[in-house]
């Protein structure tokens, strides 16, 4: 039901900074492209990992 005392799993935590770094990167891609293109790149070698760890929580590519 809760999860109020449960530590997250490492796949989730990266699942989670992935998702803030391409909102971030979204946001920024109208006023600042080389800092989008930054959050990008950052965004990619999560997804990266995330697909390396087998995680079930991406989407397969």
């Amino acid at each position: 039901m809760f999860r109020i005392f449960e530590n997250k799993t490492r796949e989730e935590r990266l699942c989670e900074k992935y998702s803030r770094l391409m909102q971030r990167a979204y946001k920024l891609a109208l006023t600042d492209k080389e800092q989008s293109d930054r959050l990008n790149s950052r965004a990619k070698k999560i997804l990266d990992e995330l697909h390396r760890m087998d995680c079930q929580l991406v989407d397969s590519k």
